[in-house]
Formats: structure tokens, sequence, C-alpha cells
């Protein structure tokens, strides 16, 4: 017996030893095992402070883990703390429960190089795409990890192209439970990121269904981050702003397009900046309340979406916009194969969120949507052009855009528009469409207080002509009905006044203030309506050419007929300003002269800029023998030659027929010629000589360009206003063509030149 508990004694001793051999030394052991082995277990080199392993109580702690990059040359994973309590009697009985895992103060430094990166070697080593079968009758291994916490942890992510560098900081997570017999699994995380944001999350996963629930809160998430990726589509120089959300998202992780998605969306001083430093796109504020959006069940349900202060810098110029030179040729930014077909890019955030964007409208559809309120308030549009000659801006601001119960199952949708333009004119429109096919269209708006010095580089441009005063008010309705568009324009320009032609080789030739005199009542104001039709199904037509050239044609014909436009402003017909006809030898206005007269000299009263213009046009061969036979008659009555024939005498002359037997049987007589073979026109002209009746021609024209100078002196208009051209002779003889003027309006650097007497 002694012996027995001799061998027990010693036994116990033994294995007492080797417990406590154990307890002293499994710690530095097993450190030095997987320090030494690390390499050829991980491919990595692997360091640590301290392993503590405690067997007593089933804790484990490790501090200052050291997880090296592959080639040793830095630092993959560092991990300040690891604190692992397992309950021991658990593993015996098949359970496998450990009561807590804490992780702090680790460093975690991802690198990417296009689509490598640092822990490929890692996937390579550790992942497989074997399956192992769970044998016939077995049972799954059961765990419970009662409790996972993270704490103030760091994730550094650099990446070579793009060039960027972003550390998540502060990492702290928990995860109640995960369990074998639970496929729940739930983790609460916040984090800070270096450029400024903060991010609070709450993600419920199910290991067997593959459904999620995510709700995630961001805080002032600079915008900066994104710069780099920006980088590889545009050529800008700053990218600035903030992100807020309170997001709640669900779905299902096998099918990615499957998500539903709830919450609010909050951007602040966005901007965009280009390579000269110049912002060309900003917002104030943009919030986005999303009551439910589920592309799967074509669902896109909003509350409000609401943008303050956006601003665009538009700059047009001769090879493109502004927005042109930020652009990256497509073959710089996708990497393509030899098939042609674009490679997948995933170092690039942007690229990722287009191909997810393109994922879901492959898949789904939008066609059921709705918004309770679409605002837009104290916008702002910069429009330049240097394709003039002189640089031409534009402004709009204070603008502002409201649609109200947004739904595309409503019978229309209706939009109101408000803006100020160039600080002294404004704009107010309305549209409504209806929103099934969007075959059905009205909109009418108003722009009002234009000042026409504003677009001066165009006028100059195009037609050589500025603008000194004038204030435009355009009025327009547009309804469309089967794609077919009827459109009314009202043009209304107040006290318009134009500058003098300048000498410019690219505009056309056109007489505008001309134009414009003509078009001007009586207030000195213009006012048009053009109504415009067109099928909105032909590729050519375009609604605002078509009003263009509308307009465009109205002033030309102003100018260069504008008889009609006169005559309903003065009254009369085109014929009265057109043309004004006198009898053969008339050398003063008779009645009918003196109404056209009369009509032209008011024009001219109320439209100091015009200058009349009066082109004589005469027979001269035909008046030259009326005169020779009137003078013959005045000789064979035996009147005398003087001009100052009274009425009576006149009338006698004039009553006396040109064949009759004794007036021509005297003039035979007394140009000793056969009256049988000469004409009576022949022998009169004769009688009197062609040189004294063509001095006495001359004279009359003379006195008629003078009477008519007269009256309209007499009228109050200027003599400087009043234009007497060289009349034109048409050698016709025919007698039935009788003097005339011509009349015709110009303003006087516009006139075309001419003789002027």
């Amino acid at each position: 017996m002694k012996r027995f508990i001799r061998y027990s004694v010693l036994l116990l001793a033994i294995i007492g030893g080797i417990m406590l051999t154990l307890l002293i030394f499994i710690s530095p052991v097993t450190e030095y095992i997987i320090e030494k082995n690390s390499r050829e277990w991980t491919g990595r080199k692997i360091e640590m402070d301290r392993l503590g392993i405690n067997l007593l109580n089933g804790k484990v702690g490790i501090k200052q883990l050291k997880f090296y990059e592959a080639d040793d040359q830095g630092l993959f994973v560092t991990v300040g703390n690891i604190r692992i309590n397992t309950d021991l009697l658990s593993f015996i009985t098949g359970r496998n429960i450990i009561e807590d895992v804490l992780i702090e103060n680790a460093v975690i430094q991802v690198l990417q190089n296009g689509e490598s990166f640092n822990f490929d070697d890692l996937l390579l080593r550790f992942g497989t795409s074997d399956t192992v079968e769970q044998p016939a009758g077995g049972t799954p291994v059961a765990f419970e990890v009662r409790s996972i916490e993270i704490r103030n942890n760091t994730l550094i992510y650099k990446g070579v192209s793009p060039l960027v560098n972003i550390s998540v900081e502060h990492l702290n997570a928990t995860c109640p439970v995960i369990s074998s017999a639970n496929p729940q699994i739930s983790i609460s995380a916040t984090c800070a990121f270096n450029h400024g944001g903060n991010l609070t999350a709450d993600f419920l996963f199910n290991q067997v269904t593959s459904l999620y629930n995510l709700k995630a809160g961001i805080t002032d998430f600079n915008l900066t981050h994104l710069y780099p990726y920006l980088q590889d589509y545009l050529l800008v120089k700053s990218l600035e702003g903030f992100v807020s959300a309170d997001l709640r998202l669900g779905g299902n992780a096998g099918y990615p397009a499957d998500i539903a998605v709830s919450g609010d969306f909050i951007l602040r001083d966005f901007s965009v900046a280009d390579t000269s430093g110049e912002v060309i796109a900003s917002v104030g504020s943009l919030h986005i309340n999303a009551d439910s959006i589920n592309p799967a069940g074509n669902v896109y349900h909003f509350g409000a979406l609401s943008i303050d202060r956006p601003y665009v810098k538009f700059a047009v110029y001769d090879d493109g916009i502004n927005f042109d030179r930020m652009l990256i040729a497509t073959e710089e930014v996708d990497s393509v194969n030899a098939g042609g077909v674009p490679v997948e890019d995933y170092a690039n955030l942007f690229r990722m969120i287009a191909d997810y964007v393109h994922l879901l409208t492959s898949q789904y559809k939008v066609s059921n949507y709705k918004a309770d309120k679409v605002l837009i308030t104290n916008g702002r549009v910069v429009y330049t052009d240097y394709t003039l000659e002189d640089k031409f801006q534009y402004e709009l601001d204070s603008l502002s855009i409201l649609s109200e119960n947004l739904n595309s199952s409503g019978e229309r949708i209706n939009v109101v528009m408000r803006s100020k333009l160039n600080r002294t004119g404004s704009f107010s429109g309305n549209l409504s469409i209806n929103p099934d096919g969007y075959s059905e269209m009205e909109m009418n708006y108003s722009i009002k207080g234009i000042r026409l010095s504003d677009i001066n580089p165009y006028s100059v441009y195009y037609v050589a002509t500025p603008f000194i005063d004038g204030d435009l008010t355009f009025e327009n309705e547009i309804n469309i009905r089967d794609h077919k568009l009827k459109s009314e324009n009202r043009l209304f320009i107040e006290k318009v006044v134009a500058g003098k032609k300048i000498q410019n080789n690219t505009a056309i030739n056109i007489p505008v203030r001309l134009a414009i005199s003509v078009l001007k009542d009586l207030e000195g104001n213009i006012r048009l309506s053009v109504p415009v039709e067109g099928d909105l199904d032909d590729p050519d037509y375009r609604w605002g050419k078509a009003l263009l050239r509308v307009l465009k044609n109205l002033a030309i014909k102003a100018a260069v007929a504008p008889y009609r436009l006169v005559a309903d402003l003065f009254g009369g017909s085109e014929d009265d300003y057109r043309e004004m006809r006198m009898g053969l030898l008339q050398r003063q206005p008779d009645r009918n002269n003196l109404v056209t007269l009369g009509r032209i000299a008011e024009v001219m009263a109320n439209k100091p800029e015009l200058s009349v213009y009066f082109t004589g046009s005469n027979s001269r061969e035909a008046e030259t023998e009326f005169l020779a036979i009137y003078l013959a008659k005045q000789k064979f009555l035996g009147l005398g030659l003087n001009d100052s024939l009274s009425p009576e005498d006149d009338l006698q002359i004039r009553q006396l027929a040109n064949r009759d037997s004794l007036f021509t049987a005297w003039l035979g007589s007394q140009t000793g010629v056969g009256v049988a073979l000469f004409s009576v026109q022949e022998m009169s002209v004769q009688l009197s000589g062609r040189a004294y009746l063509g001095s006495k021609i001359s004279a009359i024209e003379e006195e008629r360009a003078r009477a008519v100078k007269s009256y309209l002196i007499s009228k109050g208009v200027s003599s400087d206003r009043i234009k007497m051209a060289h009349p034109t002779t048409a050698n016709t003889g025919n007698i039935s063509q009788t003097p005339s003027f011509a009349i015709s309006f110009a303003v006087s650097d516009e006139a075309i030149e001419t003789a002027v007497r």
C-alpha cells in the first residue's frame, strides 16, 4: 500500500509538474512557434511582444501583434491588444463557447495598385474554390461567440492609380453574438474619416437567407476624399463639399440590384473647380428625402427634394464649351482588351457606382415615381460666349423651380419657374406635362425687362448694329398634342433705340434701324404676335430655330418692304407709301399727291430717325412729245409762248385734238414736210427743236422735285431728311407711262449710296 501511495504521489507530482510547466511555458513556447513558422504557415512574417495563454480560465491575450507585408518591408496589420475569453468546459462538451473577443488599437493598411491588393497572396493561400462536403449523417460544428468588440482601430487605404490616401479612424464595433444556432448577425459600428466626417452603422444579416438591413448615419463626410477618383474622369483642381445622410437599406446579398432604400441625404457647400481654380459648379445645399426606393418593385417615392443656391458657369469657345476641356478622353479612362470590351475597373469608386447604376437601370424600369415636392431656390447660372468679337455674358439669378405632388400616375406634372435676368429682367413660367408618355404639354412663360443693350455683342456680330436703349418683353404659349406643336409668341419692345452701324465682316447686311423704325408704333414701341407650328416627329424641326427664322424674316421684310406696316399704322393703302404718280407736264402736286405727301409727313413726324427718298421715274420721250404737241397747239391757237397761261387757255389747248385737220395742216406748213409721211409728234418736236424741249423737260422735273420737297418742309419735315434722287428715264415713248416718284424710307447711315440732288 505504501508503495502504491508513493507511486501515486509521484505520478501526481509529475502531472502537476507538467501542468505547471505548461502554465509557465505555454505562452512563450507558443509565441516562439508561431513566430518561427509564421512565414511557412501564412507566407507572412508575424511578431508579437507578448502572448499570454491561461489554461486555468481559458483567457488568451496578445500584445503588439505585427503582421508584415509579403516583402517584410512594412506592416500590413498591427494590433495593440487582443483579448479572448473562452469557456474551456464548453470545448470539452462540444458547445465551443467564446465569452468575448476584444481587438483594440489595431491598424490595418490596405494598398491597391490597379486591381491588385497587398492581401492577394493571402487570398490565394487561404481561399479555395473546393467545397468540403458534410459527411452523411454529420452535424455542423456548434459554436457561440457571445461578444465581439473592436475598439479604437484604424483602417488605412492607399491607392496608386488613382493616388488615394484615406484613413478610417476611431473604428469601434460591437457584435453581441455569433452562433451556429442563430443565423442572425448584428453589428454596430462607428468611425471617423481623416479628412472629416463620421459614420455610424447598425447592420443585421441573416446567414441563411442572405437578407440584410442596414441603418447608416453619415455626418459631414468631406468630399475631398473622393477628389482623386474624380481626376480619372475630369480635369479639375478641387472637389469640395460635405455629405450627411440618415439611410435605411434592405435587400438580399445574393441579388445586388434587389435593394430598398429610405431616409435622408444632405449635401452642403459642394463645389467643383476647373484646372484654373475657377468654380464652375456648386450647390449650397441639397436635401433628398426618400420615402421608399425599390428598383425591383418599380417604386421611387420621395418626400421632398430641395436644392438651394445651385450655381453653374457655362462658357462657349470656338472649339467647344468649358466643360469639354475638363473631360478626359474615353480611351484614357477605360482600359480595353483586344476584343474591344471595356475591362471592369474597381480601382475607381465612381466607376463602381456607375456600374451599379447601370445594373439597376438595365434590370428594372423607372415608371412608378412620385415626390411631394421638388424645389430649387436661389439658383444662379452665368453664361459667357467667347466666340464673338466682344465677350457676351448673361446671368440668371434668384432662380426658383417648384413642382408639388409630382406623380407618374397623376394627370399632370406641374412646374412653376421664376428667375431674375441680368439683374434688370425677370422670367416666370408654368409647365404642365402629361406623365403618360409626355406626348401632351402646355407651357406659358414671360420674359420681362430685358435690356437690349445686354445683347449688343450678338447684335454687333450678326447685324453690325448695337442697341442704345430698349427693354424687351416676350410672352410665349406652347401647346403640344400628339407631337404637334402650336405656339403663340408675343414680342413687345419698349422705347427701342438702335445705334449706328459698325464696320463688321461677320454681319449680314440688314438695315436694322430701318426695320425697327418701321416696326415701331406711334408710342415708339414694337408689338409683334408670331404664331409658330411644327411637327416634333420631324428630326429637323426645332421650335427655337423656327421662331428665330420667323422673326428674322419679319425684320428683313420690315426693312425691305415696309409699306404694309406703315399703312397699318398711319392709314391708307400700301401704294400710298410706295409710289406717287403725277401727270405729264404736272409741276405741282395735285389733290391725290397731297394726300400721299400728307401721310408721309405724318410718318416723318412720328419717326424722327427716318429719312424719305423720292426717286423720280419718267418716260422722257413720251413727255417730250407731249410737251412738243402742247407748245405747237399753244402757238397754233395764238396763245403765245409764255408759261403763265390761264386755266381757260390750258383747257383750250388740251381740248384741241391731236389729229385736228386744221392743226395738222398748219404743222405741215410750219415744218415744210408732207403731212402724210410724218406724225403729229414728229412734226411738233421738229417745230420746237429737241434741244429746247429737253431743257424744258429738265426744268419741269426740277420743279416737281422742289414742289414735293417744299410741301413736306411746310409740314415740318426737316430738309435734310428729304432726299430727292436723280430720276430714272425709260425711253419707251409710251404716253401711258406718266412721271412718278418711287418712295422709300431709310435711316441715314443705312441708306444705299445714291445720287442725290
